[in-house]
């Protein structure tokens, strides 16, 4: 259960730089262990408390699970593995998918547990704790006890009213799995561009003499509506980014050592909510600001700023970007799993630019710049040392 104790820190502290590589190492080996991992944080979301993970016993785990799919038990006349239930319990791999599952599904009570959705599907949590799957299409309307709209979806995008009677801050939560983006345009006007394997939790309406504030986890572009009187406040980890009006990018994935900020136009304060300062950090347009999580310290430089934005038009652009950083950006964008058993090959650099490629075609266009092996086996990919 070591890997328990590295997931729980993961998402409620810092690792150190060992303990990071050794997270990596585990997240990065199948789409299993992210699917995992991205349960668990949801689990957290939730405010559930996850360092129960720390210490679930393995036979206590396995018998809750089995009262929960089959509380008489199984027939002695029907094998038990031949339950379509019991089947999807079982590809939950070991103690912690096991325990994952269990507390995710104790998270809500009897009346108001969530569903089992697909891992795959956009999804939008209501503040009552309902979840809705969204499709890439079409149009839908969600209306309060009153009939009032709330938010109407039109494609990939959700548009917020401002005219809702509220009176105090409502959330939703809106999720995003891997190789999808999704778009939502707040109550203030506000558009946000959000990124595949990334949520985002916010006010279904800004409330009057109150900061807009929204959290985010993994990566979403913001042009924030201006209001001088308001300012509009991006949490993520530990990192404030408060603004007026402007547009930047927040890259900020659980699995990512730094949280980085893009400031395209405007102006941006960058402080830690838990060491208050007088003056915020601030960013200016064309500059990015990286936040190390493990060492909490802060630098800027100027960026290209196309780089860490053209996601939002679906292109996946490198410059002299090294193979390390750009496996996650792959599985991300395409939703594969990526195993490099060729060590040699991360520090090495690539240029080059994608839109409508398949993942096997920017494999093979990667491999041309510097050559190197792989295999695609459905949505694995196995790299290794180029053959003689």
């Amino acid at each position: 259960m070591e890997i328990a104790k590295l997931i729980v820190k993961k998402l409620t502290s810092n690792l150190s730089e060992m303990e990071q590589r050794e997270f990596d190492s585990w997240l990065h080996s199948s789409n299993e262990n992210r699917k995992i991992f991205d349960r668990i944080a949801l689990i957290q979301k939730s405010g559930k408390d996850i360092r129960e993970l720390e210490t679930l016993d393995e036979t206590a785990v396995w018998e809750k699970v089995l009262q929960k799919i089959d509380p008489i038990g199984p027939s002695p006349r029907k094998p038990l593995w031949t339950k379509p239930i019991f089947r999807y319990a079982a590809v939950f791999i070991g103690l912690l998918g096991i325990a994952a599952w269990y507390m995710f599904n104790s998270v809500q009570t009897s009346e108001e547990r969530l569903p089992m959705v697909d891992k795959n599907a956009i999804t939008l949590q209501l503040e009552n704790g309902e979840v809705k799957v969204l499709s890439e299409d079409g149009s839908l309307t969600i209306k309060d006890d009153e009939g009032n709209v709330v938010v109407a979806k039109q494609g990939t995008n959700l548009s917020y009213s401002d005219s809702v009677p509220v009176d105090k801050l409502v959330y939703n939560t809106l999720t995003i799995p891997y190789a999808k983006r999704f778009g939502i345009t707040l109550s203030d006007g506000t558009k946000v561009h959000l990124n595949s394997g990334s949520s985002i939790k916010y006010p279904i309406k800004f409330i009057k003499g109150q900061h807009r504030e929204v959290f985010l986890t993994g990566e979403a572009f913001f042009e924030v509506s201006e209001d001088t009187k308001r300012p509009f406040i991006v949490t993520s980890n530990d990192l404030v980014v408060t603004v007026l009006g402007t547009a930047f990018n927040v890259k900020a994935y659980p699995e990512d050592k730094e949280i980085n900020t893009v400031l395209v136009s405007g102006s941006v304060g960058l402080s830690n909510k838990n060491k208050p300062i007088a003056e915020p950090m601030i960013l200016e347009p064309g500059h990015m600001a990286s936040w190390d999580k493990t060492n909490d310290a802060m630098i800027m430089e100027a960026v290209d700023t196309e780089l860490y934005t053209s996601w939002i038009h679906g292109r996946l652009v490198l410059k002299r970007t090294p193979f390390a950083q750009i496996i996650p950006k792959l599985q991300r964008f395409y939703d594969v799993s990526i195993t490099n058993d060729y060590p040699s090959l991360n520090d090495k650099v690539f240029t080059a630019s994608y839109d409508i490629e398949t993942i096997g075609e920017v494999m093979e266009s990667l491999s041309e710049i510097i050559p190197f092996h792989f295999e695609v086996h459905g949505d694995e990919i196995i790299i290794n040392k180029p053959e003689n």
